[in-house]
């Protein structure tokens, strides 16, 4: 029996609050935990899918994870090098190892950029092409993403939003990284390119075996390119699970209440489904509320869970699940 590979991705305990800004009274204002103690890993060529509601925290861990948010605590490990606390040398070497995709193709490219210039920019400030041989990386990697290599001479405004999330995706791809962090990848586009991208970023997984932290809203996209889905709120990990075991026996009342706003391909499934409306808005992630973090919404809570916060525990079908009542 072969020995499991180790995960390109290990974070533990990771927790980033951020202070109150502005205003008389701020000082005494409490932190914002945006992330609260989550702890997962993600093993080669894996895709680990990351969902919940806005502002849950999900963007913030993909944000620690490359080194653009610092976090209050924990750590973050990628291909065994830790993130947390290393200075800009050793960032600069993780780096090589994890890139990121960000949500608007048209927001992360510069304008004044020609599209060889962005693809090539950090394989010639490393040193690792010049002259011929990084107009051929280039040329590689544009083809590689569905492009031209003379789309090298063009600029960001004469590309349509999904061929520049081709280029922002041959950029992330450049130092041949182990992990690719994907926030939103394709939320900003239109809906007859997502799949497109989809398919693409799961040829180039297989070729190159690449892992992926997905980071997304939509649940229908998520259960197309994951292979496990770790679900959020205000902060901490509720679920994670293999996707079809999440698809088909969600456990936390949170994710049942997800997978309930998912439509369904089949009119008669989809008139038959129940739909469940969670009451009130999502706490602020300054006043998590004591106890179980969902009580204050949850259809199932009782008097217990506004005092004992439940631990992400292991089900017999391999699913983590943080609920007394799952």
């Amino acid at each position: 029996m072969s020995a499991r590979p180790d995960p390109v991705l290990v974070v533990d305990d990771l927790a980033v609050h951020f202070g109150a800004r502005g205003g008389l009274l701020a000082s005494k204002a409490p932190p914002v935990r945006a992330v609260d103690g989550v702890s997962f890993s993600i093993a080669p060529g894996e895709t680990l899918g990351l969902v919940g509601e806005s502002g849950c925290g999900k963007s913030t861990i993909s944000n620690a994870v490359v080194g653009l948010v610092r976090p209050t605590r924990g750590s973050i490990k990628v291909r065994g090098a830790e993130v947390v606390g290393a200075d800009r040398s050793a960032l600069n070497d993780i780096r090589r190892n994890v890139q990121m995709i960000f949500q608007d193709p048209a927001l992360s490219l510069n304008p004044r950029m020609s599209v060889g210039e962005t693809v090539g920019e950090s394989v010639y400030v490393r040193g690792l092409a010049r002259g011929g041989a990084l107009r051929e990386r280039v040329a590689a990697l544009l083809t590689a993403v569905g492009l031209r290599p003379e789309h090298a001479e063009r600029y960001p405004h004469q590309f349509s939003g999904g061929q520049r999330q081709r280029i922002v995706i041959a950029r992330a791809l450049a130092l041949e990284p182990a992990l690719v962090v994907c926030d939103e990848p394709v939320s900003a586009l239109d809906v007859s390119v997502r799949a497109q991208i989809l398919n693409l970023l799961v040829g180039l997984q297989e070729r190159l075996g690449i892992a992926y932290l997905f980071v997304s809203h939509d649940l229908a996209v998520v259960r197309h390119i994951c292979d496990r889905v770790a679900v959020m709120y205000l902060g901490k990990l509720v679920e994670v699970a293999e996707r079809e075991t999440l698809f088909t026996a969600p456990k936390h009342p949170y994710t049942l209440a997800l997978m309930s706003a998912v439509p369904e391909a089949d009119p008669v499934r989809q008139r038959s489904k129940t739909r469940i409306v969670l009451q009130g808005d999502l706490p602020s992630p300054s006043r998590v509320p004591t106890g179980c973090a969902f009580h204050t919404r949850c259809p199932i809570a009782t008097e217990r869970c506004r005092f004992d916060a439940p631990a992400l525990t292991p089900r017999p079908d391999g699913a983590l699940v943080s609920c007394h009542y799952a």
